[in-house]
């Protein structure tokens, strides 16, 4: 096969023995990898009804079959299982290395079964496997795993958990390096499985169709990407935090107010003040990540936070100490948290008591305060046992439902979708719940359009049109996270389908990029309805369906049901069961 290195490493925990799965030609050759296979392949094995930490549940570490090779922003790998946050389909990508050590290695993916009764981490090198006791690492943070595997191991690349997986808190993240898998919770899956780390090493190479047509087009288009993408390499992602409140497109006080005085104190030059360097992921010319110090807090050269992380922990709770933001991010890398679904959960603690509906003590801007309730819901002590079920099961304590900024249980990420009207069809319609990462319709609206494809923005604030652009964008990024590339990845579509085709040796067309990603899209819906998805559930909390203060966006509102009309419409799914129509599946050549 070529792009492929044939074989996905299985690994039973409750036998503590490993097995060879066969990549499977027939699921490559219509969903190529990454998110799209696992979708495929998860679908037959996982039981709808199993618990997510429970021993049932199964987690995939994949790679796409551009994973590895030098075609640019290709380092990542994606992660995917049933979500104990949602009970649904549940997807974290992560940049780094370790998917390209995973190649390296001799495999595809790296699929977990059962759980053990004992910490073990998995050994995997040049295509062989052990299982070893890891209870000399249980309870080490992420980076002293690392460094004690590395240290005992040789040079490796590492995924992880740190306490808050081993505690089963719903929003644990996995870690490599200092990249994180952070959504949808599945580093408590890992934790329920006692797997405390992979490691992953070896010397294979990938087989290319045309390897040296491959070379030369790969290296001129990272080449293009890395002098296009100059802003983002020089500021980060953070460069997005002073653009978004010209859009009142960032969270402030819970998605409650329109104006933080202080956006200047923790904006992408101030966070510059604290750069010692820059990170790139594998074969990535962009080097959008941050290396930052903080000596006040013995913080040297670590990983800065990303946009999310400084809205999460900042404007969201009215916090501009960007040095102690800085420490939050570091507390959550260290203990494996996801720092949207952390930050979110204590922004609605504090919410809560500003109401009276709890007595937790929070106020908005205090630090200290949230950096002790990082540490308490890492290590479910006192009121942070109760914050490490997620926002939805705080509200539900509270009789606060309607309060909770969530989408089916996973928290809002930090774009508004009144801001942004695009996001309504994303938030209520993604696989994972709330996510802005299966269609950045921001973007789009602000003018990154795929006019090749037809996703061509528009009025960011305006109803009409809405669902139908949300769908092609998701199955834009579908395909992307099938590949694997990364979404910063502005690469000409013409061009990523030659790469591919150069891979793996087939003569796709640029249209078939979409109907690659609407079959992942589908797929993934798939699942959802087996584990009891509701199409009632498709909505966006009260408090995003009402104007923002001041009629600063001319007190738009989402229309919801007018959005996914359009959605469903363009897939041909039935709008009162969520089900796609045999139409539909037949289309996408998806047989069950």
């Amino acid at each position: 096969m070529f792009g492929y290195c044939g074989k996905i490493l299985v690994a039973d925990l409750t036998k503590k023995e490993t097995s060879i799965l066969l990549t499977d030609e027939k699921i490559t050759s219509k969903f190529l990898g990454g998110s799209g296979y696992a979708s495929r392949l998860l679908y037959d094995m996982i039981d709808p009804k199993a618990d997510p930490l429970g021993p049932n549940n199964t987690l995939l570490f994949m790679t796409g079959p551009l994973t590895g090779t030098l075609a640019p922003s290709t380092g990542r790998h994606v992660i995917c299982g049933k979500s104990p946050i949602t009970g649904l389909w549940g997807e974290s990508h992560a940049g780094g290395h370790f998917g390209e050590r995973m190649r390296a290695s001799g495999f595809d993916g790296i699929l977990i079964k059962g759980a053990s009764n004992t910490p073990v981490t998995l050994q995997i090198e040049d295509g062989e496997s052990e299982l070893i006791p890891a209870d000399d690492l249980w309870g080490m943070t992420t980076s002293d795993t690392q460094t004690t595997l590395k240290k005992n191991y040789g040079r490796r690349q590492v995924s992880c958990i740190g306490p808050a997986g081993e505690n089963l808190v719903k929003f644990a993240s996995i870690v490599n390096d200092e990249r994180v898998a952070a959504r949808c919770g599945l580093g408590a899956v890992m934790g329920s499985k006692k797997l405390k780390a992979i490691t992953v090493n070896g010397s294979n190479d990938i087989p290319l169709a045309s390897p040296d047509e491959f070379k030369e087009l790969a290296l001129s288009s990272s080449k293009i990407l890395g002098e296009a993408m100059y802003m983002l390499r020089d500021q980060g992602t953070n460069m997005y935090l002073d653009i978004g409140m010209m859009f009142n497109d960032i969270p402030i006080k819970y998605f409650q107010e329109i104006e933080f005085d202080d956006i200047e104190l923790i904006n992408g030059k101030s966070l510059s003040e604290l750069l010692t360097g820059r990170s790139a992921c594998y074969s990535c010319p962009i080097a959008c990540g941050r290396r930052v110090s903080v000596v006040e807090y013995d913080l040297e050269n670590i990983a800065g936070p990303e946009y999310q992380t400084i809205t999460a922990f900042g404007s969201n709770l009215l916090i501009s100490d960007l040095k102690k933001i800085v420490l939050m991010n570091h507390l959550c890398n260290q203990y494996g948290m996801d720092t949207i679904s952390c930050g979110s959960t204590i922004a609605l603690a504090t919410h809560l008591c500003d109401i009276g509906k709890a007595d937790y003590g929070f106020n908005w801007d205090d630090p200290d305060m949230v950096i002790d309730t990082i540490h308490n819901i890492a290590q479910r002590n006192g009121m942070g046992n109760i914050l490490a079920e997620g926002s939805l099961a705080l509200g539900k304590k509270h009789n606060a439902e309607e309060s909770v900024l969530h989408v089916r249980g996973l928290e809002i990420p930090n774009h508004d979708p009144r801001a942004f009207s695009g996001m309504t069809a994303v938030y209520t319609i993604a696989s994972r719940g709330a996510t802005h990462l299966e269609g950045d319709m921001y973007s789009i609206d602000m003018g990154a359009d795929v006019r090749e494809l037809g996703i061509v923005g528009g009025d960011r604030l305006e109803n009409e049109g809405k669902g139908l652009t949300a769908a092609k964008a998701q199955d834009f990024r579908a395909f992307f996270d099938s590949a694997i590339m990364c979404h910063f990845a502005i690469v000409p579509p013409s061009t990523t389908i030659t790469l591919l085709n150069m891979a793996i040796g087939v003569s796709l067309k640029v249209e078939d990029i979409l109907t690659i990603g609407a079959r992942a899209v589908t797929m993934k819906r798939l699942f959802n309805l087996r584990c009891g998805l509701r199409t009632e559930d498709e909505k966006l909390p009260l408090a995003l369906l009402k104007p923002h203060p001041e009629s600063v966006t001319d007190d738009f509102v989402p229309d919801v049901d007018m959005q996914l009309k359009d959605y469903y419409e363009y897939r041909k799914w039935d709008r009162n069961t969520g089900y796609p129509s045999e139409e539909a599946l037949q289309l996408l050549d998806i047989n069950l």
